[in-house]
């Protein structure tokens, strides 16, 4: 478990042993304190100050500002906020040369910061107040469950002008200890008062708000936080050795009490054990090796006289011879006029001497261990209770020495009544190597040589040795074994035997032995026992060699194998002859699979059975010679789709895979020289057979021939069609037997087969009618050619006046007429024109003629003929101013209709003229003509007006 030299010197092979440091903080919460305690210090009357000590892990959240709670039972309660910072020092636990790595310096290695915050403050009296800090939350731990937060609490009693400091833990770290390795820790607790420390484990808290106590997963509690772990209640010294890696929470409280067994205050520790894979364990702890002026009653333990000098070694060593340990302790400051003196390094002892003082025992001392591992250090604390007495009552008597023999494979021997004499009793014994040992010694494994028993106490004390010398005892060696093969030569048992078995022993067993060997031929196996005879004390001594004789192998004997390229797997084993033994292995050309030959992945040869021999037999083999004759190939079946008008195909050149040529071929149709020829054969399957040479079957594959129709599009055809036809079918157009569901393409889009004249251009259309593969597409053409409708125009109506000019009769037509056509109707048509003077009224037609297959078109001029309206000739009247009302109309010539309107001067009643009422001037008699179209009031605006006959008078 110990480093190599190529350990101890290479940094980054010890921090393979690292990795594992890593893991307790995977899941830790943002704040990762590892560990809290507060601590107090009376300065003045009811003056104290408080100190809150804060490890955290660097690899976790910065520092925050924190607070401190007070509370008594007297009824006063406050919060301190902003505590101030004192210290801030890293206490990472790593050597010298790695600090510069760990987190806190921004490395990967565990880094951790001590922060020291004091306050000073007048407390008033009282006999019970806690002062206490807590914060969310810890880090995932193996002890406890979640991750609640945490809470510590000192108190303290003031009552009656009391005036102490609280213990003070001296230990500044959070420890890093080996999987499965003891570990010894103290916190290092000073009392400047001098007063007694009882030290105890209790529950991890946390506030919420009240202080409560977290939830220990099953199988730890607050008293066993770690299985096995122990706490001296009045060393603080605990041990322990830890199974698992992981994170440990512990609690110790430190309870103070007077020289009057007056409780003063407690306070507490809470913190975490870091149990990790370690390359390099700590040193290991030897304990008091020598003593002068007292005596060692344990391994942590001395007595010493009051007022008598002593000195005594305290032993460590570390079993890589490589390693250097450094002790140190504060001894020298704890006890006035000690010494503590280091010599060595591995190992190292530290001598302690003093003057015992009677007023301070018991007392403990302290030393620090550190076997220099780097990047972690290994650190433990040894602790050592010394004791010191007075001069007993009776002189103590430890009896008489004594020497006595013995030898491995003896009793254990109780050393205390190996002493002549009377002997006292409760006494304590040392080994051979100076160290405490049990009064018992074991030849198995204790050490001969001198056992001191020593009596009494430190100021005065007997001792007597007993020593222990081992016998030549017999030796028949160890157990051993012989596994023979049943065909094997005799082999020597007493070689078998481990140890140094000594020669002239005798062997029993199932068969009588001659010459001490063992003869398969001739005897049984099983156990036999070698016997040596001993001189008392000793007693006989005997061994055993046990026999296992295992059967010689069977591989049976050579055989061989003819078969096919692509025949079946065959079993090769079953091709041996003899009585070959099953579970043997092949080898040969090929990896053998299932102990069977396979022509589709092996090659032929000597394939080799060999059966492994149960050591010491040796194994056995046989062969199978494989011949494999290449199987007959037609290749891998085919597809030929062809048409019905398609040239002679290959047959052969269809079939997949590498097809040996010669074969023959046979189907629905005769085939002649390996083609299939559309026009003489029918379509089907068609067998290609190729005879295979013994063993080897004759192999075939088929070309499955399918045939297609080809297609027919039909004969190009003409189309000559109208502008203005009904969309006429273009297929109808092509000659011969065209297919349907063809394509058409052409200047314009086809649509449902026709020539739509309205929406399409005339030009070729080709007709495509897509081949079934592989017969080609087929294709047609209609060649259309567009005459273009004749227009006659739209039909019109012409109004006419009797007495208008003649007006022209295409000019009444909508659209846009051709010219060049031809009229008719009531009266000739001369010039186009319709003339009233000569022309009857009535329907006149246009047509047109058209080309065919274009038909003639027609439009009509329907003329209606009004009269010419008459308002007569103008006429004058003179009249007096008295005269009688007179009709205007009667002063009109020429034959005037009646029923026209008169205007004026002035407004003319019942078409008189009455010169009391109306002013003189010109009388004007409109007749309203019949209205003329729309078209002739153009014409009247452009100039060309009717008779819309007007007189004046």
């Amino acid at each position: 478990m110990h480093q190599n030299l190529s350990d101890r010197v290479s940094v980054k092979r010890l921090f393979a042993g690292l990795v594992m440091l890593s893991l307790p903080w995977a899941n830790a919460r943002a704040d990762h304190f590892s560990g809290a305690n507060i601590t107090y210090e009376c300065v003045g009357v009811n003056q104290y100050r408080i100190t809150l000590d804060l490890y955290l892990d660097c690899a976790g959240s910065p520092l925050t500002p924190q607070s401190l709670n007070f509370v008594n039972n007297c009824g006063v309660t406050f919060t301190l906020n902003n505590l101030p910072l004192v210290l801030n020092e890293e206490v990472s636990q790593l050597c010298g040369s790695q600090l510069a790595n760990s987190t806190c310096n921004g490395g990967t290695l565990p880094g951790i910061r001590h922060y020291q915050f004091q306050t000073t403050l007048i407390l008033s009296p009282c006999n019970s107040w806690t002062i206490s800090w807590n914060i969310c939350c810890r880090n995932t731990t193996q002890n406890v469950q979640l991750t609640p937060g945490m809470y510590v609490a000192a108190t303290l009693n003031n009552l009656g002008g009391l005036c102490d400091q609280s213990p003070q833990f001296g230990d500044e770290v959070i420890p890093y200890v080996c999987v499965n390795e003891p570990v010894a820790y103290n916190p290092q607790v000073t009392d400047a008062d001098g007063n007694t420390l009882v030290y105890s484990f209790i529950s991890a808290r946390y506030a919420a708000p009240a202080p409560t106590n977290v939830t220990y997963v099953p199988g730890f509690t607050a008293a066993v936080p770690i299985p096995g772990i122990t706490l001296n209640t009045t060393t603080g010294q605990i041990n322990f050795t830890p199974t698992v890696t992981g994170n440990y929470i512990v609690v110790i409280e430190v309870a103070s009490y007077n020289a009057m067994g007056q409780l003063i205050g407690t306070v507490m520790r809470d913190f975490m054990f870091v149990v990790i894979n370690c390359v390099d364990p700590p040193a290991d702890n030897l304990g008091p090796t020598s003593i002068t002026s007292g005596f060692i009653t344990s391994a942590t333990s001395i007595q010493v006289c009051d007022g008598v000098p002593f000195c005594v070694d305290l032993s460590f060593a570390d079993v890589d011879p490589l390693a250097v340990v450094t002790l140190s302790s504060q001894i020298a400051a704890q006890l006035p006029g000690s010494t503590f003196t280091v010599n060595g390094s591995n190992p190292a002892v530290g001598t302690l001497c003093w003057t015992p003082d009677i007023s301070l025992s018991p007392v403990t001392a302290l030393v620090n261990v550190n076997d220099n591992a780097c990047p972690l250090q290994n650190l433990s604390n040894y602790s050592l209770t010394i004791s010191v007495v007075s001069l007993p009552p009776v002189p103590p008597d430890a009896g008489t020495s004594a020497t006595i023999s013995s030898c491995a494979g003896t009793p254990p021997v109780i050393l205390f009544g190996q002493l002549g004499g009377t002997p006292d009793p409760g006494g304590v014994w040392t080994g051979p190597n100076g160290a405490a040992h049990p009064g018992t010694f074991n030849p198995a494994s204790d050490a001969y040589g001198v056992y001191t028993y020593t009596v009494g106490n430190g100021c005065q004390n007997a001792s007597a040795t007993v020593t222990v010398n081992q016998s030549a005892g017999a030796n028949a060696g160890t157990n051993g074994t012989l596994t023979i093969c049943s065909n094997g030569a005799a082999a020597s048992l007493i070689a078998q035997l481990g140890g140094s078995p000594q020669a002239g022993g005798a062997w029993s067993g199932p068969s009588p032995v001659v010459g001490g060997s063992y003869n398969p031929a001739t005897m049984n196996p099983g156990v036999y026992t070698y016997t040596v005879t001993a001189v008392p004390p000793c007693v006989n001594a005997s061994a055993t060699v046990t026999v296992t004789e295992n059967p010689a192998t069977n591989a049976g004997t050579n055989g061989n194998l003819a078969t096919c390229g692509n025949g079946a797997s065959v079993s090769l084993f079953a091709q041996l002859g003899g009585g070959p033994q099953a579970g043997g292995a092949w080898s040969g050309p090929s990896p053998v699979v299932g102990g069977n030959y396979n022509p589709a992945t092996m090659n032929p040869g000597v394939y080799t059975y060999t059966v492994t021999g149960v050591a010491p037999c040796a194994n056995a083999s046989a062969t199978v010679t494989v011949t494999e004759n290449t199987a007959a190939n037609a290749g891998t079946n085919g597809n030929l789709a062809t048409c019905s008008n398609g040239a002679a195909a290959s047959l052969f050149a269809q079939l997949g895979g590498a097809p040996q040529a010669g074969g023959a071929w046979s189907g629905p149709s005769p085939v002649v020289g390996g083609n299939y020829d559309p026009a003489t054969m029918n379509p089907g399957v068609y067998t290609y057979t190729v005879p295979g040479v013994a063993p080897c079957a004759n192999a075939s594959a088929t070309v499955t021939v399918t045939e297609n129709a080809a297609t027919n599009a039909g004969i190009n055809g003409n189309l000559t069609i109208c502008s203005n036809s009904a969309a006429a079918s273009l297929f109808a157009q092509l000659g011969g037997a065209p297919q349907a569901a063809g394509a058409w393409s052409g200047p314009s889009p086809v649509v449902g087969g026709n020539y739509n004249p309205a929406t399409m251009n005339p030009g070729v259309y080709t007709y495509t009618v897509t081949g079934v593969a592989p017969c080609a597409n087929a294709s047609a053409t209609v060649t259309v050619t567009e005459n273009a409708a004749t227009n006659a125009g739209i039909n019109g109506n012409l109004t006419i006046c009797s007495n208008s000019a003649a007006a022209s009769l295409v000019a009444q037509l909508g659209g846009a007429p051709q010219a060049g056509g031809a009229w008719s109707g009531p009266s000739p048509v001369v010039g186009g024109t319709y003339d009233p003077a000569t022309m009857n009224p009535g329907v006149y037609t246009y047509t047109v003629t058209g080309v065919a297959p274009c038909v003639n078109a027609s439009a009509t001029v329907t003329v209606a003929e009004n009269p010419a309206t008459n308002a007569g000739a103008n006429g004058n009247v003179a009249l007096c101013s008295d005269d009688a009302s007179t009709s205007l109309f009667a002063q009109l010539g020429g034959a005037p209709q009646a029923g026209g309107a008169w205007s004026g001067p002035s407004p003319v009643i019942g078409g008189n003229y009455d010169p009391a009422t109306m002013n003189p001037g010109v009388y004007t008699y409109t007749v309203t003509g019949i209205a003329l179209r729309q078209r002739e009031r153009d014409r009247d605006r452009d100039g060309e007006r009717g008779n819309q006959c007007r007189h004046q008078w």
